[in-house]
């Protein structure tokens, strides 16, 4: 997918932005050791030269600019305005800690814990079965506003009546369905008889971000784990059944392994570890595909993690980072809900739609080894991917968010394991394919 710059720019001159440096950054650079392990992997290459990747007079200069952080401020990527699930509704609920008044995007790990720990309405059926949303509270009404997955997918209750409620979602229509609503917000009526209220897991949640594509894992309160995903692509806007739903949902079912198969019957795909929450959309590790070769890779898929690229489902990043999280990690840990003591995990997913992701701010501290044949820069100063021969994972060098696209930085790419923040590029692009 080709990067390139658009109109993003002229926005975030407009915008307000102190500059923001750590002032530890200084003393990280003069330390830089003489001689450091080389390359993203056991290798003995030459390392760079300090004075050959910085001047260190103007990094004075900026350090003078420095100031301190307020608890909890982040230098990450963020949404330019917010925006709740609910805006636009013409009902609205005063319920506590709602999914559906939490503004998308957000970094108040108290309040998404909130939502995350709260119990769960959805609707008895089938965890396959899809459930049609009437327009009118009557039996009789054939017109449908959208569907809903049965068991495993939350629905915001607004007006609860003896027979029948209000309720709003974002619907799972699939390919196919008479009910073409794909993964848009409605609101309709469903008889109040299958309603079901669900206990959900106190001590871990997922996040899903659709216009980061990131996959975030909370734990105890706090957002523990961050991860690279791809949620559903509509290829060339014509097929709109491929978007993800955003909304609230269940971890209902481990479904393990699956292929996918082209015209011919041919197995093209494999998907291993499936963990279904709603319908046929599943979290799974980024699938295996067939080089020229015919040899099975994960390549194809890896490099699009990150952005927009499957089917429907959720594709999570298959490398573990320094804390030893990936989607194994999730196969292991999350909830069905089906163990002694253990209630299912909720899965919340941000919707993208109406969101424009600004840029980091240029004071962020990033992370790079400083060998040759360094093919990554990094969020972390110590990352699963850059081992010494010893086994060790030693601390990286620092260097600004400003400066990726100087020399020895702008040859770099995104850590495929820390998650480091996307250069700006590819942040308009992602704002161009991501925002429906």
């Amino acid at each position: 997918m080709n990067r390139k710059e658009t109109g993003m720019t002229g926005m975030m001159k407009t915008m307000k932005k102190p500059a923001r440096r750590w002032i530890s950054l200084l003393a990280g650079f003069v330390l830089l050791a003489c001689s450091f392990a080389a390359a993203e992997g056991p290798d003995m290459e030459e390392e760079l030269d300090l004075k050959d990747v910085l001047n260190l007079e103007d990094l004075e200069d900026d350090i003078e600019e420095t100031r301190i952080l307020a608890p909890g401020e982040s230098l990450k990527a963020s949404d330019l305005a917010w925006h709740t699930p609910s805006e636009g509704s013409p009902v609205q609920c005063s319920h506590e800690n709602c999914y559906w008044n939490l503004p998308l995007g957000t970094y108040d790990d108290e309040a998404v814990w909130k939502v995350l720990t709260s119990p769960l309405t959805v609707l008895s059926g089938n965890q396959r079965q899809q459930i049609k949303i009437r327009k009118e509270p009557d039996a009789a009404c054939t017109e449908y506003t959208g569907e809903v997955t049965g068991e495993s997918q939350g629905v915001h209750v607004l007006e609860r009546g003896e027979e029948w409620t209000l309720i709003e979602a974002y619907s799972s229509s699939t390919e196919g369905s008479k009910v073409k609503v794909y993964a848009e917000k409605f609101q309709g009526y469903v008889e109040t008889s299958l309603l079901k209220e669900v206990e959900v897991d106190q001590t871990c949640g997922v996040v899903i971000d659709k216009q980061k594509q990131r996959l975030y894992v909370y734990r105890d309160g706090k957002r523990w784990a961050e991860l690279l995903c791809s949620t559903g692509f509509n290829t060339k806007k014509k097929k709109p059944w491929q978007e993800t739903p955003a909304g609230e949902f269940l971890c209902i079912s481990w479904t393990g392994d699956f292929s996918l198969k082209n015209d011919d019957g041919e197995i093209y795909m494999w998907c291993k570890k499936a963990i279904r929450i709603n319908d046929g959309i599943l979290i799974h590790e980024v699938p295996l595909m067939q080089d020229k070769d015919g040899n099975w890779t994960y390549d194809q898929c890896e490099r699009f993690l990150g952005e927009k690229a499957s089917h429907g489902c959720i594709r999570v990043q298959r490398q573990a980072n320094i804390n030893g999280v990936n989607h194994e990690w999730l196969w292991k840990n999350l909830s069905d809900g089906s163990a002694r003591g253990k209630q299912p995990t909720k899965v919340i997913i941000w919707d993208d739609r109406d969101r424009t992701l600004g840029y980091p701010d240029d004071g962020l501290t990033l992370y790079y080894n400083p060998s040759k044949h360094a093919q990554y820069y990094h969020a972390t100063p110590t990352c699963s991917t850059y081992v010494k021969e010893d086994g060790t994972h030693p601390e990286m060098e620092p260097f600004l968010y400003s400066q990726l696209d100087e020399s020895p930085f702008s040859r770099l790419k995104p850590c495929p394991c820390c998650c480091p923040e996307p250069r700006k590029p590819v942040i308009d692009e992602l704002n161009e394919e991501n925002n429906r």
